[in-house]
């Protein structure tokens, strides 16, 4: 039995939280808070938010880590100097952590537009494609997960967790 193609372990794009460019961080996680996302095989999902153009064309997905990374100078302390983890949480305050501030810059944070918070949609691969190109794309460019193309346009997602348990099924 051959290994199925792209297409067939593939989560299309309606099964995710989307939004347009244009949108606050604020009214995407909106959408996330809204969202709820079913795989297939039972496991967890890796959250992505993707983000279209006017023309409903998929421009890039925001991850988890794309929004951490984003509001992580907001959580910093004002004075880093001689702060180790190993710090009494409370001897953070005396260097210059203040809670309202921090959630007062959050709150800014979350007015900016998604857009600047996503990573550009750089490789996919084709419906078609079998899922052992799926994994050697993923390894050659360190992704874990790739959208799926048909006709030029993207379909669908697909996660290594995905292709690697399609793989390991066809060997064992």
């Amino acid at each position: 039995m051959d290994a199925k193609r792209t297409g067939d372990i593939m989560m299309p794009l309606e099964a995710f939280p989307f939004c347009p460019y244009w949108f606050t961080l604020r009214q995407a996680l909106a959408e996330v808070e809204d969202m709820e996302i079913k795989r297939a095989i039972d496991r967890p999902i890796p959250w992505l938010i993707l983000v279209f153009s006017a023309q409903n064309q998929l421009l890039g997905i925001v991850r988890r880590r794309e929004i951490l990374q984003g509001i992580k100078a907001q959580l910093s302390i004002a004075d880093p100097r001689g702060y180790t983890p190993e710090v009494d949480k409370g001897d953070m305050f005396r260097l210059g952590f203040s809670p309202s501030k921090v959630l007062k810059d959050l709150r800014r944070q979350m007015d900016r537009q998604i857009i600047e918070f996503m990573s550009p949609i750089k490789t996919t691969v084709s419906y078609d494609d079998h899922v052992l190109i799926v994994l050697h794309t993923m390894i050659d460019r360190d992704l874990s997960f790739l959208p799926v193309s048909r006709d030029g346009s993207v379909i669908g997602i697909v996660y290594a967790e995905d292709a690697l348990h399609e793989v390991i099924t066809q060997i064992t």
